[in-house]
């Protein structure tokens, strides 16, 4: 089960792994994908249809997007809770009662509640999400990440809300991870062919503001040997690739995400990468590990 924010986070941070897990090859295990919510107040990076009308009806049209990218990696199944975007940080959108984070700010149990019952009713053994800092510091994956972890806790206790389910104990939790390195040869590339990314420092930034940048870039930081669990993902990359495309109101064409090919991020990395963060394996996993079900199968 991966648990991810909006429409496109799951295709972008570890889609060649559900696609290889989804796979008909794959016969011993399922992928189930949860988003919390549908996206609404993303931008729209096709010009033409950066509309009032469109932005009105972006939680739908991502919603078609998710499914798409889905087939595309071969997902059957996946989940929405129905949360309201919250908006980049800072934005105004983070106030907003019916946002993901304010939602979990205000009640935290009641919105753990839906994550609990879908563990519960589809009993994964492996949960995947984000570091505690969401990737990058958007507030509904740092919430996205929380209520994974919660739910990792309370769908194993049969005392908390049987309403919602027999209990069940999941026995990895994961968080997805781009290690500095690879981060580093991908900014090279990129800026080798005078492209800027996310990643690139900001040019004739104020003083603070580039102080600002810096301590965000800070958070973000993996060093390689926080990895515990490497998935190689070379042979699914083209169905990656697919569903990143799917995704067209969020992912430009001539950004970092496509601009490179499939052969320039197999050079930099055949690997989507994973940090093991609890389990309750009967003995200490060996690590590192190639395979998420690694002490399972």
């Amino acid at each position: 089960m991966a648990v991810h924010a909006h429409p496109d986070d799951e295709t972008i941070s570890m889609g060649g792994t559900l696609a290889r897990y989804a796979a008909p090859a794959s016969t011993d295990s399922d992928v189930i994908v949860v988003t919390s919510t549908r996206g609404e107040l993303g931008e729209i990076v096709i010009p033409e249809r950066d509309t009032p009308e469109e932005h009105a009806r972006l939680g739908e049209t991502r919603m078609g997007e998710i499914a798409a990218a889905m087939a595309a990696l071969g997902v059957q199944h996946f989940e929405n809770l129905g949360y309201r975007d919250s908006g980049m940080d800072g934005d105004a959108g983070n106030d907003d009662p019916r946002s993901f984070h304010q939602h979990l700010l205000t009640d935290p149990d009641g919105t753990v509640a839906p994550l609990v019952r879908l563990v519960r009713t589809h009993q994964p053994h492996v949960i995947a999400t984000y570091d505690d800092f969401g990737g990058y510091g958007h507030p509904d994956h740092i919430a996205a990440a929380k209520i994974a972890r919660r739910a990792w806790e309370l769908a194993a206790d049969a005392a908390w809300r049987p309403d919602l389910g027999a209990a069940w104990s999941a026995k990895k939790l994961y968080e997805v991870r781009i290690p500095d390195s690879i981060r580093d040869k991908t900014l090279a590339l990129l800026e080798s062919r005078g492209m800027e990314s996310w990643w690139s420092e900001p040019k004739d930034a104020p003083p603070e503001e580039l102080e600002k940048w810096r301590a965000w870039r800070a958070k973000m930081a993996c060093s390689d040997d926080l990895i515990t669990t490497k998935i190689e993902i070379a042979a699914q990359m083209p169905a990656k690739r697919r569903a990143i495309e799917a995704h067209a109101t969020q992912i430009r064409r001539d950004g970092p995400l496509l601009a490179l090919s499939i052969d320039d991020v197999i050079a930099i990395s055949p690997y989507e990468q994973f940090r093991l963060i609890a389990h309750r394996l009967d003995a200490e996993p060996t690590l590192p590990e190639s395979d998420l079900f690694a002490g399972l199968r």
